[in-house]
């Protein structure tokens, strides 16, 4: 039997967020076809999940590039972590060469200076459309000279990367993510009060404060919400969490607003909720947490445009509406709930097309056709 080709895959954590959990809903069918490396600056759930499944993980020091490391203070430490993340990677490629780099995110540029330097097929999997613009263009210019292949998440996101840099265009391909789900739960007990979930780490850009203002709004206005927030904090953010407690004490939300830290179980984050909210004030450039709340059957109210408008269809299973519009966020909700019944609808229509267009195995395939595609195309060269 011949040996399967090594992937070397470059990751930027190893928690439960985002692309991590983009990069495990693809793992089993990688993991058959290659022998995976996993490369991670630091231990978490998801580099456990991964060795769960064969995979070989290494812990290099932290590689990501964040906006804090482009200061001239952090810019060296950074760059010197890098070097030695990448020495120890090189050193795992000469004792058995790799025959694929898979950066999971814009921000691990090693992993393209890596496949240039081994001469080896490099994929970039896009989950983000950072700023500043000029930052991510950079980082694509970089993608241009050292990857073969783009993988986008969402039509918005290949949009982003292809208006960036149109040369990237005929690499550029769309893979929508995909995930595998438990059954939706039945639904909650009728209550006087519209139960709201809110997925997201506490971030500048997921909108956690045009959520609470829109709550405010329908409070003064006779409205009976409450609100559940998942999600944890990150340090430099910690400011922006005390902001927003103190927009709910101003509120007099108190009551109405519950934090639940970071939670691990969609059935915890949805099963008692009449709708999910994604608020963000900037596009998301997918959306797990919409897929996966269309998935349990909740109507999803999101901003658009961007990737969870092509998740959530407008009227029929939640609502789009524009991204710092707090009463354009209030209405939506207003009217779901109204129409208890019109909610069960929407949330029936979006289970069906959440599990029948973003599947894990559709996903999972489509990564992997890119990777194989990759390596065979870099023999034929």
């Amino acid at each position: 039997m011949r040996a399967r080709p090594r992937l070397l895959v470059v990751a930027p954590s190893s928690e439960l967020y985002g692309s991590d959990r983009a990069l495990l809903a693809a793992l089993p069918e990688l993991a058959d076809a290659f022998s995976v490396v996993l490369a991670v600056p630091a231990a978490g759930p998801a580099a456990d999940r991964a060795d769960a499944l064969g995979v070989s993980v290494v812990q290099v020091p932290d590689h990501v590039l964040r906006r804090r490391h482009l200061g001239a203070r952090a810019l060296g430490p950074w760059l010197a972590r890098v070097r030695t993340a990448g020495s120890q990677l090189h050193a795992l490629h000469r004792r058995d060469p790799f025959a694929l780099v898979y950066g999971n995110t814009l921000a691990v540029p090693l992993a393209g200076l890596l496949a240039r330097r081994w001469r080896v097929p490099g994929v970039l999997h896009v989950h983000e459309c950072p700023e500043p613009r000029w930052l991510a263009r950079a980082l694509l210019q970089a993608a241009r000279a050292t990857t073969t292949a783009v993988v986008c998440n969402s039509a918005y996101s290949r949009g982003f990367v292809v208006e960036l840099v149109p040369a990237l265009a005929s690499r550029a391909v769309v893979v929508h993510n995909g995930l595998d789900l438990p059954p939706a739960p039945p639904p909650p007990e009728p209550s006087s009060r519209l139960r709201i979930t809110c997925v997201g780490r506490i971030h500048p850009k997921k909108g956690h404060g045009v959520l609470v203002e829109a709550a405010a709004a329908a409070l003064a206005g006779g409205a009976d919400w409450e609100v559940h927030l998942y999600g944890d904090t990150l340090a430099e953010h910690e400011g922006l969490r005390a902001g927003i407690e103190q927009q709910i004490r101003a509120s007099g939300l108190e009551d109405r607003v519950h934090w639940h830290g970071f939670v691990d179980d969609p059935v915890r984050l949805y099963a008692g909720a009449d709708v999910a909210v994604v608020p963000s004030v900037v596009p998301e450039e997918f959306s797990l947490v919409a897929l996966e709340a269309s998935a349990l059957g909740l109507p999803v109210v999101v901003t658009g445009p961007g990737g969870a408008a092509e998740v959530v269809v407008d009227r029929e299973t939640g609502y789009v509406v524009p991204p710092r519009n707090a009463a354009a966020l209030e209405g939506a909700l207003r009217a779901l709930e109204r129409d208890p019944a019109e909610r069960r609808r929407m949330g029936c229509r979006g289970a069906t097309r959440a599990r029948a267009r973003f599947s894990r195995a559709a996903y999972a395939a489509g990564v992997l056709e890119v990777c194989r595609t990759a390596v065979d195309g870099s023999g034929r060269r």
